[in-house]
């Protein structure tokens, strides 16, 4: 995974520093990799997607094999067989390395990011900072609809976010900075699993009322322990 975690360091480095997405091609191109990393790389979907390897080993081992070639990294050995070899045994745990690199690879999804619009917004001189947790993105059901949009805190007073139209950027810009902060640290404590990370204490209260879900704060996941969030463009006002 380094390979989409290095330019996309690159990119996040260069938002911070302009408060505007990247320009470069294949900063963006490895943004929305790691975009995808994100929706995947949680607890609850790696435990997922392990019990899927481990239920149809031998099914999932022969397709990674067939697709070794595109898959495998510059520093990654020839053959699918040495990968193995050199997972020391742990081959479930090669083969779901190998998965999850397919699955961040995915064209279809990254060129559905690609052609969202994407921003920086920032929100300053406010009471709080946003939070970020084990599951940080927050995230619509899909991609591809009207109201299709990605929030995600890049540090404690700035975000981006992507979104299919122009006008749920601007809701957010819109709005005050301090309801902006609100509602994206509502959602990011509703939908972690395990930890929520702030800049100071200032909202340990709140986080332990939300953290994975309450009886004050009832969550719906769906299979695979996601939870989609309506376009805030929608409406007035947006924040829980």
């Amino acid at each position: 995974m380094k390979r989409v975690d290095g330019l996309a360091y690159e990119a996040l480095a260069e938002m911070l520093s302009t408060a505007a997405p990247p320009v470069d091609r294949r900063r963006a191109s490895a943004w929305a990799r790691f975009l995808m990393s994100l929706l995947h790389r949680h607890p609850a979907r790696i435990a997922l997607l392990r019990q899927a390897v481990e239920l149809n080993m031998d099914e999932t081992v022969e397709s990674v094999r067939q697709q070794y070639p595109s898959l495998r990294g510059k520093d990654d050995p020839e053959s699918f067989e040495e990968y193995i070899a050199n997972s020391r045994g742990r081959l479930q745990d090669g083969v779901l390395a190998l998965l999850l690199t397919r699955i961040v690879d995915s064209e279809k999804v990254g060129n559905a990011l690609l052609a969202m619009t994407w921003a920086v917004g920032a929100a300053q001189r406010t009471r709080f900072r946003f939070l970020t947790s084990d599951r940080p993105l927050m995230t619509s059901n899909g991609l591809g609809h009207r109201e299709s949009l990605l929030v995600l805190p890049i540090s404690p007073q700035s975000y981006f976010i992507a979104a299919r139209r122009t006008e749920t950027i601007e809701t957010f810009r819109l709005n005050k900075p301090d309801d902006v902060i609100a509602g994206v640290n509502h959602a990011i404590c509703l939908q972690a699993e395990e930890f929520v990370i702030g800049h100071d204490e200032a909202q340990k209260r709140f986080v332990d009322n939300r953290l994975g879900g309450s009886p004050l704060h009832p969550v719906v996941r769906d299979s695979r322990g996601s939870i989609f969030w309506e376009n805030p463009h929608k409406f007035d006002p947006w924040i829980p």
